[in-house]
């Protein structure tokens, strides 16, 4: 069994416990330790696409086409070799060319309900998802993060009138990416002339999508929380490109939602508070990026100034707890 399959065993098991009431407070800690026995690998070469220019010949013809409204469908060849460069170090490719192509897809309804189904599998797939996500800092952190933009297109497809998206393949979606979120360590964000990486703010995407469906529980809903929150809090690089704003606006949205969430929440926070107080004497730099990712998340929450009271209080007394 490899180390993803014995992640995604433990996260089910876990998430069973969950929504079988059988844990709550301690939820957290047991993620936690998922998290901190992962372990790295050597990196691997990183093979990229070696047509990006040929491709963009192809991907512009096909803008043209939907520009001028003549393009009425595409075939299932061409969407999967669109799908096939989300993992480009150009951004011309990745982002401003299959990721916006792609949104412009979904927009004007180019896409059949087979074709959004077909993408989803891509897109989720072991291969792509985590893509070298257990080696150090590497190019693949573009596949991994740029297949979580375009699921969160995906996802809010499905529920704009797509409905592909079954309770089995939500089911085991839902680990699919609590799996994704523990591994993911990269917090890059624009990486000079390759663009955005931005795994963490795609995440945020995922999740709100994911935590927006009625169809997924509310113990799933917490455990999904708590997996970002406990992955969150132990990223010991900065974490400084927006990822902060994007990822408070899902916790707001949660919260806001249910007294459940945000009495949760804030237990989930006082845990955090406690755990860094084991680095209150910040030895190294990744000490203080530990410190300073909670601080902007915090500041964050209070600019933000729409959570629950006891939240908003709880942050409040802690504003200076580590200056």
């Amino acid at each position: 069994m490899t180390q993803i399959d014995t992640v995604k065993k433990q996260l089910t098991e876990l998430r069973k416990k969950v929504n079988d009431g059988k844990i709550y407070q301690s939820l957290g800690t047991e993620v936690g330790t998922i998290i901190d026995n992962v372990k790295k690998v050597r990196l691997t070469k990183v093979n990229l696409a070696t047509d990006d220019d040929e491709f963009l010949d192809t991907l512009n013809g096909l803008r043209e086409q939907n520009h001028e409204q003549q393009l009425t469908d595409i075939s299932d060849e061409d969407l999967v070799l669109m799908l096939s460069h989300i993992g480009s170090t150009n951004p011309n490719v990745r982002d401003k060319g299959v990721y916006f192509f792609f949104s412009e897809l979904l927009e004007f309804q180019v896409l059949s309900k087979e074709q959004l189904s077909l993408s989803f599998n891509y897109l989720s797939q072991d291969q792509v998802m985590f893509a070298h996500i257990l080696e150090p800092k590497n190019n693949a952190i573009f596949k991994r993060s740029f297949s979580l933009l375009l699921l969160s297109t995906v996802l809010y497809g499905d529920q704009a009138g797509y409905f592909f998206l079954d309770s089995d393949r939500l089911n085991d979606f839902v680990i699919q990416f609590a799996t994704y979120m523990v591994l993911e360590t990269d917090t890059r964000g624009f990486i000079k002339s390759n663009g955005w990486a931005h795994a963490f703010t795609h995440i945020g995407n995922v999740i709100d999508e994911l935590c927006k469906r009625d169809d997924l529980s509310r113990a799933d809903k917490l455990f999904l929380m708590t997996v970002l929150i406990e992955r969150y809090k132990r990223l010991d690089t900065p974490v400084i490109f927006g990822e902060p704003q994007r990822i408070v606006a899902f916790l707001s949205s949660l919260a806001n939602k249910n007294e459940l969430y945000s009495n949760y929440l804030l237990l989930q926070l006082k845990s955090w508070r406690s755990y860094l107080m084991t680095k209150f004497q910040p030895q190294t730099e990744s000490d203080w990026n530990l410190i300073f990712n909670h601080g902007r998340l915090m500041q964050t929450i209070l600019v933000r100034d729409d959570f629950p009271e006891e939240i908003m209080k709880y942050v409040a007394t802690g504003e200076n707890f580590f200056s």
